[in-house]
């Protein structure tokens, strides 16, 4: 998995960092909850993994957070991902997207399917399901499901075309 995650992104240095730590903190993240004496080794470098990127690369994608295979960043700086989010393989970011929940009251995250396409400024917000082969453009809000097979676009994002 972590040579596809290369390849995907084209060994470009800052990007190959930024998706091999995730991957290291989410197998920490994941080991940790399978036995209280991983809490030992795991516990810090959780907290690490948080000052790295967080001081130097300038994102924050929680170790908890799932996400498939071929996971591809560019300029990902001010990407933020919540700790709930479920994202499949080939899944593609731009800078500065934000995948989380509404509130406080509500924790849900969205679901997001295989090869998806994120533009740069793309805010996805709530309990909501991105169907496989999507592509959001930039500056979009998407707050409600999008279908298989959809390019969708705008400030409140509506589906305009279906492949």
């Amino acid at each position: 998995m972590l040579l596809e995650d290369c390849r995907a992104n084209s060994w470009s240095l800052r990007p190959c960092c930024m998706v091999l730590s995730y991957r290291i903190a989410h197998f920490c993240s994941v080991w940790r909850k399978k036995n209280v004496l991983n809490n030992l080794w795991a516990a810090p470098v959780l907290v690490l993994y948080r000052i790295i990127t967080e001081c130097v690369f300038g994102y924050e994608i929680q170790a908890a957070a799932t996400i498939g295979r071929r996971f591809t960043i560019h300029h990902g700086y001010a990407v933020v991902i919540n700790k709930f989010v479920v994202a499949g393989d080939d899944f593609v970011i731009r800078h500065a997207v934000t995948i989380g929940n509404r509130g406080a009251d509500s924790l849900a995250c969205p679901q997001i399917g295989n090869n998806v396409e994120l533009g740069a400024n793309v805010v996805m917000l709530g309990n909501i399901t991105i169907g496989n082969n999507v592509t959001v453009g930039a500056g979009s809000v998407v707050l409600d499901s999008v279908p298989d097979n959809a390019l969708v676009v705008g400030e409140k994002a509506r589906v305009k075309v279906i492949k």
